[in-house]
């Protein structure tokens, strides 16, 4: 596991043992408060590598991968201001992986050019718009070359790049969306296979699409006007014509806006559905089991669950509204009951519970079954943890500073909870088989006292105590994966007030 922490300017690793417990962090230097950190194998020794975008110090630092999941002194490149996004790909088309920064604090994209043994020529910078907050790359203009994309957060702008497939990119081509765009996304919104974009406008209360021409170039926009203080955005084809629509959570007038796709990459105009207030995010699923998509929205501000059905023609019916616990942070769906119906379970962040709502199959849902866990409840996960083929649920609770378990009955209901102490304060929890035992185990990033929280299942439902590992300053997200290919889990750690990155890497003895 690999995490960056931004204060202490490090990268913290944690290796896993393969018994569930983990080697003491393993810290690397990196440049002063970085902000992004991916991997790759920048070599080309089937190693993976790491590169991490510091923003305090304008640099790329590259730790190259030794394959027993320790790393090479960083090697930093200069880039541009305040580089707060690093992505990779093959811009020169010579199979060795580049690099380009999103700096934000002059406006510009920095381009290096991997030459193939894990190091990198000297940046290139292009010019885009203000305060780029975000770069994605495609073949914009079916040349297949990689183009550039950015999304400006100051001046509403979306910059487009076109490469020229010897790794440099012509003059960026600016493109007016809506106010303070936070994410820019890519579709074929006229079925045309040539790619689009649309840009969600926060304070704009807009969508912003922006048709592809198939030359790189893009239509003006096309401004469609949503709720007020647009959150989220999703897409699918909700009135099965065969044409992306969108779908928008409005966050400050308590609705869903609903814009149908007429495939010729314009929309109708929104039609609203009231949802409760504030809400915080939206799903779709098939809730009926009538093949058309419906929707879910938690609402933080009135404790409830909207669902809305879907007709089928892109309209829905007025929300069903089901009371939840306090707060609604999140919700996920799933078939907790195993009778091949979807069901909705929300984490209350306030009330201390998990609301599990069980489907009836035709798009309605029994009222909510409160499970009390522990203390502010931060993330909720799921997952078979006693091997009975019925899910299971697992909160972190912020505040007590336990991680509690729920044990699932098979019918939708679940046992009480198990709470098993962890670090202080954590704030997320996964689960993995870190002991090659085939029995899930839980691993938690605990933000109060910079530890890592390992409890190894016994296969039961059970965990055993928890394990700790130190990393950095305030550890807020924990991932796991196989960092030095001895196919077994290793943890990394993002430490936020250290500045660094924590790998613990599995060394199962």
């Amino acid at each position: 596991m690999a995490v960056a922490s931004q204060y202490d300017n490090d990268l913290v690793m944690l290796f896993g043992k393969g018994d569930g417990s983990f080697q003491t962090q393993m810290n690397y230097t990196v440049g002063r408060y970085p902000r992004s950190v991916i991997s790759g194998d920048f070599n080309n020794d089937n190693k993976l590598d790491l590169a991490v975008a510091n923003s305090g110090d304008n640099t790329i630092s590259v730790l190259l991968g030794k394959g027993d999941g320790t790393f090479q002194t960083q090697m930093n490149y200069m880039v541009g201001m305040y580089p707060n996004f690093v992505i990779s790909g093959d811009f020169n088309n010579d199979h060795k992986p580049d690099l380009a920064a999103a700096n934000s604090g002059d406006n510009t994209i920095s381009v290096l050019l991997g030459k193939g043994d894990g190091t990198f020529q000297t940046q290139i910078n292009y010019t885009v718009g203000m305060y780029p907050n975000s770069a994605i790359s495609g073949d914009f203009n079916n040349d297949h070359k990689p183009d550039l994309a950015a999304a400006n957060y100051a001046d509403y702008t979306v910059s487009v790049l076109l490469g020229k497939g010897d790794g440099t990119f012509q003059t960026q081509m600016n493109y007016t969306v809506g106010s303070l765009p936070c994410s820019v996304i890519s579709g074929d919104f006229n079925n045309d296979h040539k790619p689009d974009l649309a840009a969600v406008s926060s304070v704009g209360d807009t969508v912003s699409v922006l048709l592809g021409n198939g030359d790189g170039t893009f239509q003006t926009q096309m401004y469609y006007r949503v709720g007020s203080n647009p959150f989220s955005v999703i897409s699918g084809d909700f009135n099965n014509d065969d044409k992306l629509d969108l779908v928008v959570a409005n966050y400050h007038d308590f609705s869903v806006s609903v814009l149908l796709g007429q495939g010729n990459g314009s929309f109708q105009t929104e039609v609203k559905y009231a949802l409760g207030s504030f809400p915080f995010s939206v799903i779709s699923g098939d809730f009926n089991n009538d093949d058309r998509l419906d929707l879910a929205a938690a609402n933080s501000g009135d404790n409830t669950v909207s669902v809305l059905l879907g007709k089928g023609d892109g309209s829905f019916l007025s929300q069903y509204i089901y009371a939840v616990g306090s707060n609604p942070y999140s919700v996920i769906s799933g078939d907790f009951n195993n009778d091949n119906k979807l069901d909705l379970a929300a984490a209350n962040s306030v009330d201390n519970t998990v609301s599990v709502l069980l489907g009836k199959g035709d798009g309605t849902f029994q009222t909510q079954m409160n499970y009390t866990v522990g203390i502010n409840p931060y993330s909720v996960i799921s997952g078979d943890f006693n091997n009975d083929d019925r899910l299971d649920l697992a909160a972190a609770n912020s505040v007590d500073n336990t991680v509690s378990v729920l044990l699932g009955q098979g019918d939708g209901t679940f046992q009480t909870q198990m709470n098993y102490t962890v670090g202080g304060y954590p704030s997320s929890v996964i689960s993995g088989d870190f002991n090659n035992d085939n029995k899930l185990d839980l691993a938690v990033a605990n933000s109060g006292d910079n530890t890592i929280s390992v409890l190894l299942g016994k296969g039961d439902g059970t965990f055993q105590t928890q394990i700790n590992y130190t990393v950095g300053m305030y550890p807020n997200s924990v991932i796991s994966g196989d960092f030095n290919n001895d196919h077994k889990l290793d943890l990394a750690v993002v430490n936020s007030d250290s500045a660094d990155l924590s790998v613990l890497l599995n060394i199962c003895n």
